[in-house]
């Protein structure tokens, strides 16, 4: 079985957290690919960002279907999720980006003693993640000639940084269900991208609210040295790599991995 996209097929493309950032910047350059009549879900919370995000796409492509879906995935239910495939789509594959995370909050280890918090990161970050993922991915099958998941994960997943527990821990189980899911779905190709450090509004809140000095100052050289990602360079070298399909089903791929 071949893994890469091709984008000559009429597409059905779901996006969350789509209101700014990486996943804004995914919905927009993935929309310049698209053949007409495709069509993009956008999710996100903030029904003003996922309307920018739509006038956005249109002005890269008019002959795509873009519908806004504001949905508040901290607390999804069964229903919200089902409902968002609510219709018939006339396409050959589709392709869902889980992008949606927060970066929690930004402190020691032993201070993060609110279980409410925990219970509330992991929430949104991996329990709502993963019960959208089987929504959609059951409604999905058999209905589709391709079918594509890609989830958005982080180094730090891998990597332990200081202040960033709750963020690493989210990530790292996110990742993990992801790659346990492409060992059971043979017939749906999964990529866990980790994109890099991108300058994007999670760059602030670690330099406005971390209590590490070696945080905000690891990041603060970033950004002052320009070495810092735009969310246009590591969205082209994810579609980049969809492209050319040259990974495995549930593999783990950095921006920094590959020239491609």
């Amino acid at each position: 079985m071949t893994l890469a996209v091709d984008f000559s097929k009429k597409s059905l493309v779901i996006v969350t957290g789509a209101s700014q950032g990486i996943g804004q910047t995914i919905a927009i350059e993935i929309s310049k690919c698209l053949v007409p009549n495709s069509k993009i879900i956008l999710i996100a919370r903030s029904a003003s960002g996922l309307s920018t995000t739509k006038e956005l796409i249109f002005n890269v492509n008019k002959e795509i279907t873009v519908e806004t879906i504001s949905l508040d995935l901290t607390k999804p239910t069964l229903e919200e999720c089902s409902n968002i495939l609510n219709g018939e789509y006339d396409v050959q594959q589709a392709i869902i980006f889980h992008n949606v995370g927060q970066i929690g909050k930004l402190s020691k280890s032993v201070n993060l003693t609110d279980l409410q918090l925990w219970r509330d990161y992991f929430d949104l970050n991996v329990f709502s993640v993963s019960i959208l993922n089987a929504v959609l991915v059951t409604g999905l099958k058999g209905k589709v000639e391709k079918l594509y998941v890609v989830n958005i994960t982080s180094l730090c997943a891998k990597v332990p940084f200081g202040n960033m527990t709750l963020y690493g821990a989210g990530k790292a189980a996110r990742e993990q269900y992801f790659r346990v899911f492409a060992l059971e779905e043979k017939d749906v190709v999964v990529l866990n991208y980790s994109p890099g450090p991108v300058d994007t509004q999670m760059v602030d809140e670690i330099i406005d609210s971390c209590e590490s000095n070696e945080l905000r100052d690891e990041f603060v050289t970033l950004r002052e040295s320009k070495k810092i990602l735009l969310p246009n360079q590591t969205v082209e070298k994810l579609l980049s790599i969809l492209k050319l399909g040259i990974f495995k089903s549930g593999d783990v791929i950095d921006y920094y991995d590959r020239n491609v």
